[in-house]
This record gives structure tokens, sequence and C-alpha cells, in this order.
């Protein structure tokens, strides 16, 4: 059987990873679908995409390939992939997880896979890794001409609504870590590499937050939201999510709104309709600790 080798003819890359982005059960949620989209969001991951790619050929053609990224800050490491057929995953999964595992430094000791709710044979890897499922996130999106035209009711609660500065990071932290303690991002990229926008009531205290960028292919990105459970139903969500629009919006120019928000997030759900947005896709993550091998992955995984 063939095993992963790194793969440098870049065009034939690309095609493969378009085509399998494009398929929900065979692709990654860290990329988008199409072409331009998902070239420029490989360029921008924190390792070149190319030298980190690891592939099987049979015959002179790509079945299946996987790259990885990762950051000492949060000191965690993303596989995007494997691409391929469920078949050529199911077979080739393991091995290609163990390629991209060896190319991370060992003091990265998490490592998370994403991918549509229809990616069962993502689903049954992580379940070989002993990775754990995230709960479903639904992805939803939103034209950026319809976003720049949302309007802000009067709050139910005083607030001012700023751009965070350092000062914010402890009241940040509260906010931030609970809800997102495994994410990808720190409280203090928050207020470095992200654009974030916080609710101030007039004591000082933090009502809540939205935090979000543009990202490599162009769109914005509303990455992280979280509002003060005694504040909540006070449309502090509503006005720091706008605030943040706006912010991005003036700072690119991006055709569409995209976030992401938890199944079981009924009220934000609400929210986010309420303004236009519609779902997307159904995502679900697999997080875990470094593999010390990649295992065989469980074929009776489901979505």
């Amino acid at each position: 059987m063939p095993t992963p080798q790194p793969f440098t003819d870049r065009t034939a890359a690309l095609d493969f990873i378009v085509s399998c982005q494009q398929d929900p059960a065979a692709g990654t949620a860290f990329l988008g679908e199409d072409r331009a989209g998902v070239e420029a969001e490989l360029e921008g991951l924190e390792q070149p995409w190319l030298q980190t790619l690891r592939a099987v050929v049979e015959q002179g053609r790509l079945r299946a390939a996987i790259a990885v990224e990762w950051d000492a800050e949060p000191s965690m490491a993303w596989v995007h992939g494997p691409w391929g057929t469920p078949d050529a995953v199911r077979e080739h999964g393991p091995d290609l997880v163990r390629a991209a595992v060896v190319q991370v430094p060992p003091s990265i000791r998490r490592f998370e896979l994403c991918g549509h709710v229809a990616n069962t044979a993502m689903a049954g890897l992580a379940d070989g890794l002993g990775f754990s499922a995230t709960e479903t996130n639904l992805a939803l999106v939103v034209d950026a001409a319809q976003a720049a035209g949302w309007i802000l009711p009067e709050p139910l609660q005083a607030m001012t609504v700023r751009p965070a500065v350092p000062a914010d990071r402890a009241e940040l932290a509260r906010l931030h870590e609970p809800e997102f303690g495994e994410a990808y991002a720190t409280v203090d990229q928050l207020l470095t590499i992200h654009r974030t926008v916080v609710a101030e009531a007039p004591h000082g205290r933090l009502l809540g937050y939205a935090s979000g960028r543009i990202q490599d292919d162009g769109s914005a990105y509303v990455d992280f939201t979280a509002v003060d459970p005694l504040a909540r139903r006070r449309g502090v969500g509503r006005h720091v999510v706008t605030a943040l629009v706006r912010l991005l919006l003036s700072e690119g120019s991006p055709a569409q709104v995209h976030l992401t928000v938890r199944e079981s997030r009924t009220a934000a759900q609400q929210l986010y309709l309420s303004l236009g947005m519609r779902q997307d896709a159904a995502l679900r993550g697999y997080r875990g600790p470094r593999p010390a091998r990649a295992a065989a992955p469980s074929h009776g995984a489901a979505s």
C-alpha cells in the first residue's frame, strides 16, 4: 500500500483540495469552497502548506492528502484534511495523520480536526484517535451589503460599546475563557491579531464582547462572542456583533460576513437569523491530545 509522501505539484494539489472542499463529505471546515478562497486561506497558514502537505499517490494520481499548521500560542495544531473520498480517508487516514503529527514540534500537545457533519470518514478517524467531538456548530452567513444596514434598537442596559484595549484583558478573560478555553485564540490574541469590541457597563464591568477579523480569503468572520450571563437578553450581543461587523467592513471589502454558533444556543441563533443571516453548513470539531500513534478509524462512526 502506498504511504504518504511530500507532494510539491502545487497546481495538482490545489485542484485536488478544491474538489474535496466542494464535497461536504470530503472537506475540512477550516477552508472554504471556491478556488480563490481556498488558495488564499492555504497561503495564510502559519506554516507553508506545500511544506507540510503529505499525499498518497496511486498510479500517478492523488488519492488522499493532509496538511497541518500549529501555533505556540495557544499551543495547538490544526489538521487540514485528510482530503479524499470517504474510502480513501478510511484507508489512508491513520498514516496521513501520522505523517502530519511528526512535523509538529513536540511542545504542541493539542490537535484538532473539523469538518461538515456529513464527513463521517473524518468522524471515524477522530474516534480511532481518541479525539472528542465538539457540539455541532451551525455556520451562518450574510451578504456584507445587508450586514452594513443592520439597525440597532435601544439597549435594555446602559452600556458603552467601544474597541477593546489592553486594560480590558482581565475582564475579557472572565468572558472568553469559560466559553472558549480550548479555542484557537487566547485572550492576548483577541487584543492583537483580532479586532475586538466590548460592551462596558457604567461601573466598568464588561457585559460582553465580539471578536473577529478579515480572513485570508477576504471574508469577514465573527470568531468569538460572549455575554455575561447576568446581562443576557438585554441587547448586548446584538450591539457588540453589529459594532464588530461595522468595524470589519470599514477595514476591508468583504462580500460576506460569516460566523458559527453552537447548535444548543437557540437564543443566539434567533438573533442572527433575525439579522438576515442564513445557515450555510453544520460543522463538528474533533479535539484531543497529541496522538501517540494514528489508530485505525472506527467505521461505525456516524454524524
